[in-house]
């Protein structure tokens, strides 16, 4: 707004500039002009007829009047009524076949004479007695560094006047507009300060213009806050009830097939064991990328330990898969590994990696044991968190797509499809990213690869 009102005031002063220039030109020449009227019309009152003859008496007091501009020459001519010059320059560059005209009707005309711009006066003078009849001509020239100098500095004072009005006026400008958009900054400054996650309202302000602005704006924000409280309660009860109940109908079904009796048909209630264990795995999947996504919008991130991390997801991870033949390798970093994250999150993510490599990692050789090895590097800025199985992989063609949510790819494709896409989903929210290759036991190698918490960064948060 300011910038586009100043150039429209710099238009106008363009357009008044053209004006005041005119202005002062013709305030100049109308004053000069003046004083070579006065002076032209004295030198004719000196010119008169005696003994037949035109008698020039030049007064004093006509080139007295044009020391008013003592650093102008002058120059003047006179002619009789037959065109012959009687007093004067002979060369001037008026002839006086063109100054024949109506006496009392003064002629101004602009010239360069010896050099220097001169402006001309002619004017005429009847004689009428009987020797000596017609016009006498008066060609009255004056430079024109007087009048000038006045015109410049006509203009100058003028155009500084201006130009300080438009100062005032931008000037005035200015702080109306900051004036005007101060609720506005007021109000942005409020929003960004705070995360749309909080409960806070916006502070109220006796501001009259944003007054209803942040009410709205505190009301949309409480209805979206309820509304998002509901789905995190839904969530909690839905994953607490189903997994409740899921669980007792598994307990249920582990009684059944421990019984000895033959009125059972295993194969059916091992085929719904089975049917219950994937609906079980793809109801927490679920549940856990809902949570996922949820906390990674909040992003409340602290520093987090990655050793310690690592060692409790493998705690976790030998307790539960103690049955199995499932052997887990641990290679830890030779340094110090910290970064800003969600604990719940990464841990979530990495359950669901170990999962996936305990479901379709195992070769399936009763003779090979499955191995899943979980290391942790450090990589400059980086850390990569790997985890790695003795499977059959994913062919590289198929990796990408493997990352999409429920797609199941390469040859075992009993899971959910939910796992790798979870993970995906939690190093993206840790400013990450995750990368699937080949493993150095054959199967499948999946890296977290997530940026460092300095020891710089880890004291400025920490101050």
């Amino acid at each position: 707004m300011l910038t586009r009102t100043a150039l429209l005031m710099c238009t106008v002063l363009a357009i008044l500039s053209v004006g005041v220039w005119h202005y002062a030109n013709t305030s100049a020449d109308y004053s000069y002009d003046r004083l070579l009227s006065s002076a032209s019309v004295t030198m004719l009152d000196g010119i008169n007829v005696d003994k037949n003859q035109v008698h020039i008496d030049l007064p004093y007091s006509a080139f007295e009047i044009l020391q008013l501009a003592p650093e102008d020459k002058i120059y003047y001519g006179i002619y009789g009524p037959n065109g012959h010059l009687l007093s004067g320059y002979s060369d001037l560059p008026l002839e006086p076949s063109m100054t024949e005209r109506a006496a009392d009707q003064p002629r101004y005309e602009l010239h360069t004479y010896k050099g220097q711009k001169v402006r001309f006066i002619v004017r005429h003078k009847r004689l009428s007695e009987r020797s000596v009849a017609g016009n006498v001509t008066v060609i009255l020239g004056q430079t024109t560094i007087a009048r000038d100098t006045q015109m410049r500095d006509t203009l100058y004072a003028a155009l500084t006047t201006l130009m300080a009005v438009m100062a005032i006026a931008l000037l005035v400008l200015w702080l109306a507009i900051n004036r005007a958009l101060t609720p506005l900054s007021w109000l942005s400054s409020q929003l960004v300060s705070q995360s749309p996650l909080e409960n806070g309202q916006l502070p109220a302000t006796k501001i009259m213009e944003v007054a209803p602005l942040t009410q709205a704006i505190n009301n949309y924000r409480q209805q979206w806050l309820d509304a998002l409280a509901v789905m995190r309660d839904f969530i909690a009860d839905a994953s607490h009830q189903i997994r409740t109940a899921q669980a007792t109908t598994k307990a249920q079904l582990e009684i059944a097939l421990s019984s000895q009796s033959e009125k059972i048909d295993r194969s059916v209630v091992e085929a719904i064991y089975q049917d219950h264990t994937k609906l079980t795995r793809l109801t927490n999947q679920l549940l856990v990328h809902a949570t996922i996504v949820h906390r990674g919008d909040r992003q409340e991130f602290i520093p987090l330990d990655i050793p310690v991390i690592l060692q409790e997801v493998i705690t976790h991870a030998v307790r539960d898969y103690a049955h199995t033949d499932i052997e887990f390798e641990y290679v830890a970093a030779h340094e110090k590994v910290a970064i800003l994250g969600d604990e719940i999150v990464l841990k979530e993510a990495l359950r669901n990696v170990i999962d996936n490599a305990v479901a379709h990692g195992s070769t399936g050789n009763a003779a090979t044991h499955g191995l899943i090895r979980i290391s942790l590097k450090a990589s400059g800025p980086n850390c990569q968190l790997w985890v790695e199985d003795n499977g059959p992989g994913i062919p590289e063609e198929q990796r990408q797509r493997a990352l999409e949510r429920f797609v199941k790819v390469g040859s075992n494709t009993q899971g959910s499809g939910l796992g790798l896409a979870i993970a995906q989903t939690a190093a993206i929210s840790h400013h990450g990213q995750l990368m699937l290759s080949q493993s150095e036991l054959g199967g499948l190698a999946v890296c977290f690869l997530l940026p460092r918490l300095t020891e710089a960064s880890n004291a400025s948060l920490n101050s």
